[in-house]
């Protein structure tokens, strides 16, 4: 049985839980990051429980999630080799950066960018002892495009594909590779959003995709192609990449 593993961040949100099920069918061990809910990947677990953690912990708690992952490994043996990081905190509250309430800005940030500082931080303690490790970052196109009444959102979704190119040359000589994805519009399950960011999702939707030459939103199928790839033993030379998955648009 492999003993590698992956470790998949978000893994109860829609692209998360979607990659834990294709990864569960190519038979890899996982470790699965959640925050509070687990009902996308419950059955999963139901039924690969021997190849299947859950990790429950606050990305932004440092301390706590290096212990938690620390438990993995040792109850299990396994050798995180690959990390998926998919966790990311949106606000519900469409305003303009003028109207914003600062500790809500303030909160977005530190979700995504704090949170992906201590996801990286923990994953490469052991990339890191055995010279060996892939990442795959989760931006956005709105890191090049910018977004109206998102301005947290899409700053720090920037600042993830930076932090990606940054940790792509320090480690380097580790054989650590880590890129960043950034897709455009996604179909998605978005029933546990307000009805006012429903409402924002469907007009930026609408907009979005008619300036898509391919006149569809990405799937999650679509992402994981190139996830898959870039995870892969097929990928030893690309790296510090960020790839937009926009359906043509430029």
């Amino acid at each position: 049985m492999k003993n590698n593993a992956i470790i998949i961040t978000g893994a109860n949100g829609n692209v998360g839980s979607y990659f834990a099920k294709k990864y569960c069918e190519l038979d890899e061990n996982l470790i699965l990051v959640i925050h509070k809910s687990n009902h996308r990947i419950k059955q999963l677990v139901s039924n690969y429980p021997d190849r299947l953690k859950i990790l429950q912990a606050d990305l932004s708690n440092y301390s706590n999630l290096k212990l938690e992952l620390a438990k993995i490994i040792n109850e299990t043996g396994w050798i995180p080799d690959r990390l998926i990081h998919t966790a990311t905190a949106r606000s519900s509250v469409i305003k303009s950066l003028a109207d914003s309430d600062p500790d809500l800005w303030k909160n977005i940030i530190n979700a995504n960018l704090v949170g992906t500082f201590n996801i990286l931080k923990t994953s490469l303690e052991y990339f890191k002892k055995n010279n060996n490790g892939k990442i795959v970052l989760f931006g956005s196109n709105v890191s090049r495009i910018g977004l109206p009444k998102g301005t947290a959102y899409s700053a720090s979704k920037a600042g993830i594909a930076n932090i990606g190119r940054s940790l792509a040359t320090e480690e380097a000589a580790c054989n650590i590779i880590v890129n960043t994805v950034s897709p455009g519009p996604i179909k998605i399950d978005d029933s546990e959003f307000t009805e006012s960011y429903r409402k924002f999702r469907q007009e930026y939707y609408e907009e979005k995709l008619r300036e898509i030459p391919l006149k569809r939103c990405a799937s999650f199928q679509d992402i994981f192609g190139l996830c898959e790839f870039l995870l892969s033993k097929d990928n030893s030379y690309i790296t510090g990449e960020e790839f937009f998955i926009t359906g043509g648009k430029i």
